[in-house]
């Protein structure tokens, strides 16, 4: 079985796919204003979008925000407006308006367009839009381009899109893994999980076999990181490195950052499959993300929660516990109070008596635990059941965690006696077709189960990599503005993609709703 593992980890697969460079953005809504002579444009917050990320995407401090939006402080929402200030850094903020050419903006600022296009990665002549906010360079003013403007304008369309919009030849493409196995540091704590890294990578070549039965090919090379940053300069500076088409992997933050860097410089696409703890996205154009950043995942989870349960009557239960999700609890309580939908709070003590106080008779009556851990999980279960039994009549829910999945085949028969939902990035619903097909083509061709964990690492692997490869197939270096075009029926994990800001990168911020319901039949709904 080692034999055969070391064997994999060196296996190399030819396929076929394209290059393609991110060219479609996710554009807030702005307008200009000046208030006691300090420049400041309007801010359209996104689903999902905290003080915090704002600030950093048009690098000024929260501080500065919250100076100008004093009511920021208390939270914010999504379709609500924020004053940035107009200058921050070294960049200056122009909306795009009514008949606006690159070349126009260009000569209004006095300098060239490639010095626009340098600062708005993405930039195109499909996304230079009415509306849309885009940097002016402030340290580059030149003189501008001189000649004939039809001339001009024809050769700032040639540099709006270079490629076109036709893929490039036919040939194989080279896709590079840049996974932390350890094999050369032997077994420590730094590199414990690599048994999920060796299952994901099993996972991305079971993806290869499925596509070469659509007549897609890859060259794939796969390069072991270690876990830290020492060997990394070194494989990036490989000849083999420098044509690649696509990178994935990475899995500190110090490994991230590098291969961002090496990415954006060259315009590879780079693909981050595990960690959802990283800024890279706001920095470099050609990053997707695939797991949700926290403040997203929160954010849509409660706004899911709210469009489910509004009528219902919601009940917190908040034990004493190191594990608490509060962060998840005060989003949601947050939600609640400013729609003025009512709830209440349960302790541990007397728990059972707490319940039927709380219950209404006319309602849903749905409960959520501040934590997503299995002994809070087996006291509330319990405590719900024993009021099922004295109060049948009543209609009782549960909301929980995405650690819950992992619960799930212990608790599947309370799951659905309470009727259970959770949110999560990735889900397999095991009553699936296609998840039992995975399931037993792994079983089959590594002789073993796929490790118990939240996400399964060898479907994670699958996943990514049928869908980034069918992307680049069909369309080529315009990849990037039909990122959400495929219909991608996902193992476990579903892909939307929304670009941080003008100039930076992608975040997948598909989230399911998964109901365990009466009937016994299992549902997730995407978000």
């Amino acid at each position: 079985m080692m034999i055969r593992r070391l064997f994999i980890l060196f296996l190399l697969v030819n396929i076929q796919l394209y290059n393609v460079k991110s060219e479609k953005a996710f554009y807030p809504e702005a307008t200009f204003f000046a208030q006691q002579e300090e420049m400041y444009f309007l801010h359209t917050v996104e689903r999902g979008q905290t003080v915090f990320s704002i600030s950093r995407m048009y690098n000024v401090s929260p501080d500065t925000i919250y100076r100008l939006n004093p009511e920021s402080e208390s939270g914010i929402r999504a379709g609500s407006r924020l004053k940035i200030p107009q200058e921050s850094g070294s960049y200056f903020y122009h909306t795009i308006q009514p008949k606006e050419t690159l070349y126009s903006v260009s000569r209004m600022y006095q300098m060239k367009g490639e010095d626009i296009l340098d600062v708005n990665p993405g930039l195109s002549i499909e996304t230079f839009t009415v509306g849309r906010i885009i940097r002016i360079p402030t340290n580059r003013v030149t003189t501008p381009m001189e000649g004939d403007e039809d001339d001009n304008r024809k050769a700032t369309n040639s540099l709006l899109n270079p490629s076109g919009k036709e893929k490039r030849e036919m040939q194989p493409v080279k896709v590079a893994l840049l996974l932390p196995f350890g094999l050369k540091e032997g077994t420590s704590p730094q590199n414990a999980g690599n048994n999920r890294i060796v299952e994901y990578y099993e996972g991305f070549l079971l993806a290869l076999k499925e596509l070469k039965k659509q007549g897609i090919s890859v060259d794939l090379q796969v390069y072991d990181t270690g876990s830290g940053v020492d060997l990394l300069p070194e494989l990036l500076e490989k000849a083999s490195m420098q044509d690649v088409h696509l990178i994935i992997g990475g899995l500190s933050d110090k490994q991230i950052k590098l291969i961002a860097t090496f990415s954006s410089e060259r315009g590879i696409p780079y693909v981050i499959p595990f960690t959802s703890k990283t800024d890279e996205p706001l920095n470099h154009h050609t990053v997707y993300q695939i797991s949700t950043p926290q403040s997203y995942l929160l954010s849509k989870a409660s706004a899911a929660f709210y469009e489910k349960y509004r009528h219902a009557n919601i009940i917190f239960y908040v034990p004493e516990s190191s594990k608490n999700k509060m962060d998840f609890i005060e989003v949601v309580q947050k939600d609640l109070d400013t729609k003025g939908v009512p709830y209440q709070v349960v302790k541990e003590e007397n728990l059972f008596y707490e319940i039927q106080v709380a219950l209404s008779p006319t309602q849903n009556n749905v409960f959520i635990p501040s934590d997503d851990t299995l002994e809070t999980l087996s006291v509330l279960t319990s405590a719900l059941k024993s009021v099922m039994e004295t109060s049948p009549q009543t209609e009782i829910s549960l909301f929980g965690y995405p650690a819950w999945q992992i619960y799930s085949p212990k608790y599947t028969s309370d799951f659905f006696l309470l009727n259970v939902t959770f949110y999560s990035i990735f889900y397999a619903n095991p009553t699936s077709p296609k998840v039992k097909s995975f399931h037993n083509r792994f079983i089959q061709w590594y002789s073993r189960e796929m490790i118990n964990t939240y996400p399964k690492y060898g479907m994670l692997g699958y996943d990514t990599g049928v869908f980034f490869v069918q992307l680049l197939d069909k369309y080529g270096t315009a990849a990037g503005v039909n990122v959400n075009k495929p219909d991608y029926a996902s193992v476990q994990t579903d892909f939307h993609f929304e670009r941080v800001n003008n100039w930076g990168g992608f975040i997948n911020t598909n989230i399911y709703m998964v109901e365990f319901k009466p009937d016994l039949t299992i549902t997730s709904t995407r978000y």
